[in-house]
This record gives structure tokens, sequence and C-alpha cells, in this order.
């Protein structure tokens, strides 16, 4: 076979790999989990640009952030409500609870990816939050029960003296802000 040929058949082949690789149901499935993947690192960036945004109205003590000192029900309730509204993938409640069972430690979201978020710490995997919280288990609220999160929030009409600039006014103001830019991802 003429060396002319072999070169064009060799390229020939090679389109005929690229098409068909770029056809396989196997790898477009490859493909959009990447862009999914992409699509929740875009996320996770503006989430953290909201906990940041948080910090930064609402401070720190002795380095744990204020609003996970206290309003950190709320600010859940909040996210959750603004969130489900706009997004078909579900974020749900999350208490972070004494392996007893007894004692609520913190009031987060379950992001639809698998990870946590709170508006002090911002997105994390589970290990990392239960290196926060040793010896707790987190317990999912599939459905939403005000009084549960009432109860486990310790009343979520309280005043919180660690948190005393805490403003639900503000905290949707950034809430709305930052999940309006997810929506334009």
């Amino acid at each position: 076979m003429p060396a002319k040929m072999a070169i064009r058949i060799s390229r020939y082949f090679a389109l005929f790999v690229a098409l068909a690789f770029a056809a396989c149901s196997c790898c477009s499935h490859i493909s959009k989990g990447r862009s999914k993947l992409v699509l929740w690192e875009q996320r996770h960036a503006v989430l953290d640009h909201l906990r940041d945004e948080i910090n930064a109205s609402y401070g720190f003590r002795d380095g744990v952030p204020r609003i996970n000192l206290g309003p950190c029900g709320r600010f859940a309730r909040d996210f959750r409500e603004q969130w489900n509204a706009r997004f078909p993938d579900k974020v749900h409640i999350a208490f972070v609870m004494s392996d007893d069972g007894e004692t609520c430690h913190h009031v987060l979201l379950k992001l639809p990816d698998g990870n946590y978020y709170d508006g002090g710490n911002g997105v994390m995997p589970a290990k990392k939050l239960s290196e926060l919280y040793a010896n707790s288990h987190v317990d999912e609220m599939i459905d939403f029960d005000p009084k549960l999160l009432d109860k486990r929030s310790y009343g979520l009409g309280r005043s919180y003296p660690v948190c005393s600039n805490y403003s639900d006014t503000l905290t949707n103001k950034l809430i709305r802000n930052n999940l309006e830019r997810l929506a334009k991802l």
C-alpha cells in the first residue's frame, strides 16, 4: 500500500474514532458528569462568597462564625426556602445532633450534591462536618417540619446575644443576591 494512502486511511480512522468517541453514550455520560461537576464547583464558589459576606456582616467569636452561634436555624430556614423556590434540585435542613440525640449542636443544609452548607463555614463534605462536631451525628430533615426546626433551634424567634447584630432582612438580602447569581450559571 502506498504511503500516501496509508496516511489517508489512518486520518480517516482517527476521525472515525473521534466521532465514535463523541457519539458514544457512555462518553457523553462522562461529559455530562464533568459538566455537572463544573456546575457544582461554580455553585460552591458562589455559596462560599455568600459565606464570606455573612461572616463580614456578623463576624467571629474565638474563630467561630457568629452566624453559627445561634441564628443558624433561621439562616438554614431562609436559605432552604429561597433555594427550593428557585431550583429543581432541593436542599434539606440537617441537624448536627449529640450521639445521644438530646442536644442539637448546629443547624445547616444538605446540598443536592451531598455536601453540607452553612452561612459561617461554607460548603463542606460530610467528613469535614464530622471533624468539626466530634461525637455527633447528622440528622437530615427530608420533609420540612417547622416545629422540629423551632425545637432544635431552641426557638427561632429568640434573640442571639452572641450574634446580637443578626438581621433577617440583611441575611435574606445576601441569600437572595447570591442565589440570583447561581440561577444565572
